[in-house]
């Protein structure tokens, strides 16, 4: 059993950035999901903005590398931001730094809105009043993580799921940091640890799907599948956002490191 491909997000719904090691602290790994893209005053996803699936941003160091089909590349280096403002999270009020009009105009060019780019301003203690995430109350946090730092799937579940679709599906539609390869297909329901060489990663809650898993990360389009298969076979009791389940949401207690190649060994008691 080991880590197949790890994937960070640096800004909510954009492309994947593929890494070969990361670190991960309680409050995720490092560089993902750092900034959200706010429409309207809110917190954009690819629900909200379906083209945030063509937005490339890479870490280059301190640098974030932002591409977009058409357009020139633009880098920044993020600062303390031109402004403060709050965002509502889970109903509490989260201040957020603007990261500057340059950058905020070319997203809207982008993105074909108008458009904020911002970050954390500093960590807050996560509030998410449902038990499934007892563990992650409380805990500070600066991502825009939607509910719990790391989401975990396994390659077997998803080959298990596409020999039941008529056109498979690749693992982007589900947005994970770690895949996993050697565990029996929905195996990771039952792993309470993944014991790493560098991390122990605790399991929080499994993860429920969304529409997002619906939309076509290449061309955009949006189907039923893999939520109408999944609906037939993968649905729990009581659920916290439709029970639709696909991968499992973890949490670390200390930082450690995690590589592409890493074995581990996975706990159920």
């Amino acid at each position: 059993m080991h880590i197949s491909d790890i994937t960070i997000y640096p800004i909510k719904g954009c492309q994947g950035q593929i890494l070969q090691q990361v670190t991960v602290t309680p409050m995720g790994l490092q560089g993902d999901r750092e900034f959200t893209v706010l429409a309207g005053g809110r917190s954009a996803n690819q629900k909200l903005l379906p083209d945030l699936r063509q937005l490339q941003a890479t870490w280059q160091d301190q640098v974030l590398l932002l591409a977009y089909p058409g357009l020139a590349d633009f880098a920044f280096v993020p600062g303390s931001g031109e402004e403060e403002t709050t965002l509502p999270i889970f109903g509490q009020p989260v201040a957020v730094l603007d990261m500057g009009n340059a950058v905020a105009t070319w997203l809207s060019q982008a993105l074909q809105s108008q458009v904020r780019l911002v970050r954390a301003k500093a960590a807050i203690a996560w509030h998410l009043p449902l038990p499934e995430f007892a563990r992650v109350i409380g805990q500070p946090q600066t991502k825009f993580v939607d509910t719990s730092p790391v989401l975990l799937t396994s390659q077997a579940s998803l080959d298990d799921l596409n020999q039941r679709l008529a056109s498979p599906v690749p693992m982007n539609r589900f947005r994970p940091n770690l895949v996993v390869t050697g565990l029996p297909a929905y195996a990771e329901d039952q792993v309470q640890r993944f014991d790493f060489p560098g991390l122990i990663l605790e399991t929080v809650a499994p993860c429920e799907r969304c529409t997002v898993t619906t939309i076509d990360q290449a061309l955009g389009t949006m189907a039923k599948e893999p939520l109408r298969t999944l609906s037939g076979y993968r649905r729990r009791t009581p659920d916290y956002a439709g029970g639709i389940v696909f991968g499992s949401y973890l949490s670390a207690s200390v930082a450690g490191q995690v590589a592409v190649g890493d074995s581990f060994s996975a706990a159920t008691g």
